[in-house]
C-alpha cells in the first residue's frame, strides 16, 4: 500500500478546545473551580485574591507573590520603552489535595460573600504580557509566566495574535527558578534564582528587536517549509515513541529524558489539527504543524507546568530532525 496523501479525505469542522476562552462573569466574583478549572481574571482580581505566605519564616511564594511579578514584569517594559498589556492571565486549578491549585475560605465567604475574589487562594497562574511595539498584523511579542506551587517560570518570543500562541523559536529565551524536568534551554543556565529572573527580564528587554528579529526570520524560513505526507506520518510515529518510551513501565525501554513534546491527549488533538489543516490549506508547512502544536500548550490543554517546556522540547525536536 502506498500512503499518497495525508488526510485527504473531507474531514468534519472540529472546534478545539483551546478556541473557546473561559467567560469571566462578574469581576466580584470567581466561578466555580471545581467545575470551570481554567478561569480568566484580570490583575486587579489576583491582586485582591489571599496573599498566602509560607508557614516556616511567613515569607513570599518564591520570593514574590504572582501578582507583584506580573505588575513587576509591566513596569520594566515600560521602564524600557515599550507598550505593554496583559494579554492573557488565566488561574488554574489542578485539584492536588495537599496544595491545590485555588483554594476558597468559607471563613472569608461568608465575609465577602460566595465565591467572593478576596476568598480565594491562587496558585497556579499563566499570564502573557504582550510587548505591542513590533506587532506587524500577524504577530506581536510576548513574556509568558508560568507562576505555580512549584516555581516560576517566564519566557519570550513571537506571539501569534489570532490564536495567542506563544512562540518560544530563540535560544536562551527561557528562565525558571527550579529544574523542571530538564528543559531544552541551555543546560543549567537557564535555572535562576528570583533576582537572576528579573535580570534576564531585563537583558531580554534590551536585546529585544534582536529577538524580534530572529524569531520573524526563523519563522520565514518555517513557512517556506512544506513537510510531505510521508514525513509527517514519520514525525507522528516518532512523536509517539516519545510518548510511550518515557511513560512505560517496561524499565528496559524506558527513556528517563526530558519531557516529551506531546502527551497522548495531546498527540491526538495535535493529528486532529493537521487533518484539519491539510483538508483547508492542501498543504502543511513547518509554521503551521508548529502552530498546531503551540495551539495546544494553554492552560486550558497542558499543565501549567509544561506548558513553556513542551514548548522549547517541541521546537527542539524539530530542529534535531531537521523539519526547518
Amino acid at each position: 500500500m502506498r500512503i499518497s496523501n495525508f488526510g485527504a479525505q473531507p474531514q468534519a469542522e472540529v472546534v478545539s478546545a483551546t478556541d473557546v476562552a473561559p467567560v469571566q462573569r462578574d469581576e466580584r466574583v470567581f466561578l466555580d473551580f471545581n467545575e470551570d478549572k481554567v478561569q480568566t481574571l484580570t490583575l486587579n482580581q489576583l491582586a485582591r485574591t489571599v496573599k498566602e505566605n509560607r508557614g516556616d519564616d511567613g515569607s513570599q511564594p518564591h520570593g514574590i507573590y504572582h501578582f507583584a511579578l506580573i505588575q513587576k514584569m509591566l513596569d520594566m517594559a515600560a521602564e524600557a520603552g515599550y507598550d505593554a498589556e496583559v494579554y492573557d492571565l488565566f488561574a488554574t486549578n489542578n485539584r492536588d489535595k495537599q496544595t491545590p491549585g485555588v483554594s476558597l475560605n468559607p471563613e472569608l465567604e461568608e465575609k465577602y460573600g460566595p465565591r467572593a475574589v478576596e476568598a480565594h487562594t491562587i496558585r497556579r497562574v499563566y499570564a502573557n504580557i504582550r510587548l505591542k511595539n513590533f506587532d506587524d498584523g500577524e504577530t506581536t511579542t510576548n513574556m509568558a509566566l508560568a507562576y505555580t506551587q512549584r516555581g516560576i517560570q517566564v519566557g519570550i518570543g513571537t506571539n501569534v495574535m489570532v490564536c495567542h500562541n506563544q512562540n518560544m523559536l530563540g535560544q536562551g529565551n527561557f528562565v525558571s527558578d527550579y529544574n523542571a524536568a530538564y528543559h531544552y534551554a541551555g543546560g543549567d543556565t537557564y535555572v535562576q534564582p528570583l533576582s537572576g529572573i528579573i535580570q534576564t527580564i531585563g537583558t531580554w528587554l534590551t536585546n529585544l528587536e534582536h529577538i524580534v528579529v530572529t524569531d520573524r526570520e526563523t519563522i520565514q524560513r518555517m513557512k517556506e517549509t512544506v513537510i510531505s505526507a510521508d514525513d509527517i506520518y514519520k514525525i507522528l510515529g516518532l512523536l509517539l515513541q516519545m510518548r510511550v518510551s518515557s511513560d512505560t513501565s517496561v524499565k528496559r525501554i524506558r527513556y528517563n529524558g526530558p519531557v516529551y513534546p506531546l502527551n497522548q491527549t495531546q498527540l491526538n488533538m495535535f493529528t486532529e489539527s493537521l487533518l484539519v489543516k491539510m483538508h483547508d490549506e492542501g498543504r502543511i508547512t513547518a509554521w503551521s504543524m508548529y502552530n498546531c502544536a503551540t495551539d495546544i500548550y494553554k492552560p486550558q490543554t497542558a499543565e501549567t507546568n509544561n506548558i513553556l517546556p513542551q514548548n522549547l522540547s517541541f521546537v527542539k525536536f524539530m530542529r534535531d530532525y531537521e523539519i526547518f
